[in-house]
């Protein structure tokens, strides 16, 4: 029994050992491996989680990844199809270091997720790059949307598309799109809403570039609106695992450094770009372009100047909190989320300015001598009242009631309160004209009501120009009187409806004269 026993130990500790010296073996092969390769060098590597969004595509670019490997940092792309909830859940888990998304998906999603990671950088703005079309005959003007609740639109669902829809439903007012309903049609993609547009079986699609090209090119189909007239809608941002961030921030400063002079090579060598995402995407040049036209990508002085504001003396103000801000607005007027989901109800418990400060001062330095993004458009030319009726309607923003003092224009303090709230929806069109319609109820002298009407027009253009800045030709004023009287509601009633009909509406209108 006894040499039983010893013989089963010597078998035990020789099988031990035989498999010590095969993970030995097995360790020396991987460390020669690593010692006679490019792999040496690398001493970090990094996992982005992204989607085939052009603007990501600087992230995953053949620039980027030589450069990261040539200061040691090995950095791969995870497409996950726009799966938005895997993407959070890994970045949580670790498994991703970085993601991008959308400001509007990470605060609708990112509750679900405890919020895993914080904004380092704003990477673009969808500019074009989304637009609602229709069918010319069917639609002309949001204000259409508004007011035939039995028309259909296709879009794909949790993505920009729904956001621009959404946007539109709280700044216009459009009531039937504040919830999913009977109007949307829910595709797998933009070239599934687009085939549908076509085909008439829907009355207008939110599509995204470059079906948003081809499908202008169609008789019949006209764009209602795109992104490239909004700002600070669609906001695209890269996102940093906290715990990552915390333990290695010399990594993430490299990674930002890195993207930035990416996108500074790739902005000097177009070229070299179009030729990359030709023969990623599979699309003729053409076809890239269309949508590379859509993307506006900031840069690292956009960012410190205007998202981040972490340049000392810019006046700009934070734009990205802003945008965070609006789209909590957003969302909570659409039901997507119940009151602020943020940490603490804190838009900076989601972003972390540091890192672009520390790599603005690293690459630019803190002179004020870079140049400053200014987002604002160019000053807009004065229009002859012929001019004006010639230019589009776009569609009326959200009417409030803006109170006067009774039969004068003086504006209340309310009716100020009001403003401010419509001047807030304003700065996200910067590119559309603004006509100020003062209306009356049909009671009293007609020409009184028009000069009443005029004057309370032009009492709404004087603070919106002096307290909001909006500029001088930008906005016209016009008295309808009780020309154009609202439409009675189904069982409302007499004292109702005339308490409706005296008001002040911004009719957004576009057009190049």
């Amino acid at each position: 029994m006894g040499r039983k026993s010893i013989a089963l130990g010597i078998l035990i500790v020789g099988v031990a050992v035989l498999g010590g010296l095969k993970m030995f073996s097995l360790e020396q092969n991987t460390s020669m491996t690593v010692a006679t390769s490019d792999a040496s060098s690398m001493k970090e590597s990094i996992k982005i989680g992204v989607d085939n969004w052009v603007g990501y595509y600087l992230l995953c670019s053949k620039n980027y990844r030589t450069s990261m490997r040539n200061i040691g940092i090995r950095a791969t792309c995870e497409n996950d199809n726009a799966n938005l909830d895997d993407r959070f859940s890994k970045l949580r888990s670790g498994e991703l270091q970085f993601a991008v998304t959308t400001v509007d998906a990470y605060v609708a999603l990112g509750k679900d997720y405890k919020f895993p990671g914080t904004i380092i950088a704003v990477i673009d703005e969808s500019k074009g790059g989304d637009a609602l079309l229709a069918v010319e005959d069917v639609v002309s003007t949001i204000d259409d949307l508004k007011n035939n609740p039995s028309l259909r639109v296709a879009l794909t669902p949790d993505s920009p598309s729904e956001h621009l829809v959404r946007s539109l439903a709280v700044h216009f007012d459009v009531k039937n799109f504040k919830q999913r309903g009977s109007w949307l049609v829910s595709t797998n993609g933009s070239e599934e809403a687009a085939k549908k547009l076509l085909s008439h079986q829907v009355d207008a699609a939110v599509l995204w570039e470059p079906d948003v090209t081809k499908a202008l090119q169609v008789d019949g189909i006209k764009k209602i609106i795109g992104t490239e007239d909004t700002e600070k809608l669609i906001v695209d941002v890269l996102l940093v695992n906290r715990e990552f961030a915390d333990n290695k921030p010399d990594v993430v400063k490299k990674v930002l450094k890195t993207y930035f002079q990416s996108l500074k090579f790739y902005k000097e060598n177009p070229d070299n770009l179009l030729k990359e995402l030709a023969k990623e995407t599979g699309l003729n040049k053409s076809s890239v372009q269309s949508m590379l036209k859509g993307v506006q990508w900031s840069s690292l002085t956009d960012n410190a100047y205007d998202w981040f504001s972490t340049v000392g003396h810019s006046t700009n103000g934070e734009y990205l909190l802003e945008a965070i801000e609006s789209t909590l607005h957003i969302l909570e007027e659409t039901s997507v989320t119940q009151g602020n989901p943020l940490p603490n109800e804190n838009p900076y418990s989601i972003t972390q300015s540091k890192f672009i400060e520390e790599v603005f001062t690293d690459l630019v330095g803190t002179s004020a001598t870079a140049s400053v993004s200014n987002q604002k458009p160019a000053t807009m030319k004065q229009l002859s009242e012929k001019q004006w009726a010639n230019l589009r309607d776009v569609g009326t923003l959200k009417v409030r009631k803006v109170q006067f003092s009774r039969s004068s224009s003086q504006l209340t303090l309310e009716a100020k309160r009001k403003l401010d709230q419509a001047a807030l929806d304003l700065s996200h069109y910067p590119n559309f004209r603004i006509l100020v319609k003062g209306h009356t109820a049909p009671q009293g002298n007609e020409l009184a009501n028009k000069t009443l009407s005029h004057d309370r027009a032009e009492a709404v253009t004087r603070y919106l120009k002096i307290t909001h800045g909006i500029e001088v030709n930008r906005v016209l004023a016009k008295g309808m009187g009780s020309d154009e009287p609202l439409a009675k509601l189904p069982g409302e009633g007499n004292r109702s409806y005339k308490y409706r009909l005296p008001r002040v509406e911004l009719v957004l209108k576009s057009g190049t004269i």
